[in-house]
């Protein structure tokens, strides 16, 4: 099973607006990191233009790649022809934790199935176009149980990577939990077992945090 990869999340709200034959297109797009929050830009939404034909959406709570927390809508235009593809704009520009809507006032010339697709796909990218995006690097997650007489060589292997402490146990024996860039998780295993030579338990966990 390939490692999650790095992604871009939204630092702010944004918007930008585009005319295609006589219909004006408005992508909003926001930061999101669950459906609630996703499901409440879009009535925002809707609230702001209450006169528009379509408040066409999408929606990736969390990374690109997840098959869960993902969303769109095509809210009236023809089936396929608006969320989907506003979607696989977010996707593909390897975007998440983001909602996106695109209102549309009818301007009176029908586009058809194909122009639909390029409007609503466009009206993505432009909003993307303006986005300030961050990098998110997703974690990788361990506990690390150690004697005291370790605590130094410990601390020098932490200190050498971009390590996040969880938690922190002392009882008979030490237990933290730390999390760090999934892309260095290869050359930590590496290093612990070089310098503890076995005499600590470094458990990678199931879980990876974003």
């Amino acid at each position: 099973m390939s490692s999650p990869q790095p992604y871009f999340i939204p630092v702010a709200e944004q918007e930008a607006e585009l005319e295609i034959k006589k219909s004006r297109f408005i992508a909003s797009l926001c930061p999101v990191t669950d459906e609630a929050a996703a499901k409440a830009f879009i009535e925002r939404q809707r609230a702001r233009f209450p006169g528009a034909n379509h408040h066409c959406w999408a929606f990736v709570t969390g990374r690109p790649d997840a098959s869960t927390g993902v969303g769109s809508s095509d809210d009236g235009e023809p089936a396929g022809t608006a969320g989907r593809p506003m979607l696989a704009v977010l996707t593909g520009a390897d975007v998440g934790q983001a909602c996106v809507v695109v209102t549309r006032f009818f301007g009176g010339t029908k586009l058809g199935t194909g122009g639909l697709v390029r409007a609503y796909s466009q009206a993505v990218r432009a909003v993307l176009a303006e986005t300030d995006l961050e990098r998110c690097d997703p974690k990788a997650c361990y506990r690390l149980s150690y004697d005291y007489s370790l605590t130094a060589t410990v601390e020098a292997l932490l200190n050498r990577f971009d390590v996040s402490l969880l938690n922190q146990e002392f009882t008979e024996r030490v237990m933290l939990e730390c999390a760090l860039p999934v892309s260095q998780s290869t050359a930590f295993e590496a290093e612990a077992a070089e310098s503890l030579h076995g005499q600590a338990v470094l458990k990678r966990l199931e879980a990876e945090a974003d």
